[in-house]
């Protein structure tokens, strides 16, 4: 993935997401990271409160935040990675941008 004036490129992101989908479903606390989206604008309190309604289904959660941020711009992956940061998903964050899942490398 590509860097442009210091933000993700949109013509990779949803498949940099895709292909670690179930990588990043299986340890992503979506409840935080939804939390803080929306209070940057970036979820809809709609999109939060449909994640919030499986606080017992982790996993579900996950897909629900994944699905949404595959779906939007690369202003929403770029603060869905900051928010990794933030919320202590440090791996994840790593994982992510350098695709070590399938050995892509993303610059950011």
């Amino acid at each position: 993935m590509l860097v442009n004036n210091g933000s993700a490129d949109i013509s990779g992101h949803a498949d940099v997401l895709r292909r670690m989908y179930e990588e990043v479903s299986q340890t992503l606390e979506a409840q935080s990271v939804a939390r803080n989206m929306f209070q940057l604008n970036v979820l809809t309190l709609k999109e939060l409160q449909s994640i919030q309604s499986n606080h017992k289904k982790p996993i579900k959660a996950a897909e629900q935040l994944l699905n949404i941020v595959i779906k939007q711009s690369s202003n929403a992956f770029s603060c869905f990675l900051e928010v990794l940061k933030l919320t202590g998903h440090q791996h994840l964050y790593e994982v992510i941008v350098t695709g070590s899942c399938k050995g892509t490398k993303m610059s950011l």
